[in-house]
């Protein structure tokens, strides 16, 4: 893709069923073609992530630029760093330009490791760099909907507490089934902790 008034240097078709992550190696080796003698960086979307492809350009000696695929990595990875010793960015958005700086948004970065492993387990395990950049406005975006999805699970655990050893959970098996369930559409398994109890007489609490 290029930026309207550029000129694109490289185009290839493909059958429609071919996979995006399979086009990166091809794509490389004809601009390295191109670029002859000159270094030359490839950017690239999350379909660069891949192992078969990573290794293709690390041997061929091609710096590249790609975001990390969101699933490889997990929020622990987020939760254990210290923001404390991330850098400050000297960065504004145009959207926040005419803004006061208080009011605007800020960026850190923080340099960090990102491993990859091969389909078999004797193939090495890569490691390249990654940056990972905190942005106040999504933090204070993705805390919000946290907080929404926790107020909406809490009132329907609410309810359920109140509903325990009832006709319809009578049994700790039952709420704990239905916890599960609550938990799981409102996303906030690994944000709640929750006791389910049984008196001497079998009934059942939710705490």
């Amino acid at each position: 893709m290029a930026a309207e008034g550029s000129i694109p240097l490289h185009a290839r078709v493909f059958d429609d069923p071919a996979a995006e992550v399979s086009q990166i190696v091809g794509a490389m080796k004809d601009l390295r073609t191109m670029a002859g003698p000159c270094d030359f960086l490839m950017v690239a979307d999350s379909n660069l992530v891949s192992y078969a492809n990573v290794t293709a350009l690390l041997a061929a000696g091609v710096q590249f630029v790609a975001p990390a695929p969101a699933a490889q990595v997990r929020g622990e990875v987020y939760a254990a760093l210290d923001l404390e010793q991330a850098s400050t960015v000297d960065w504004v958005p145009d959207r926040d330009a005419d803004k006061p700086a208080e009011q605007r948004e800020s960026y850190r970065v923080l340099e960090y490791t990102h491993t990859l492993r091969g389909p078999r387990k004797s193939d090495p395990v890569l490691t390249v760099r990654r940056i990972l950049v905190h942005s106040t406005a999504n933090a204070a975006g993705q805390q919000a909907a946290r907080d929404k999805r926790l107020a909406k699970a809490t009132e329907e655990l609410n309810k359920l507490a109140g509903s325990a050893g009832g006709r319809h959970y009578k049994s700790a098996e039952k709420i704990i089934a239905r916890v599960g369930v609550i938990t799981s559409k409102r996303r906030v398994t690994s944000c709640l902790r929750y006791h389910v109890t049984e008196d001497d007489s079998g009934v059942p609490a939710l705490e």
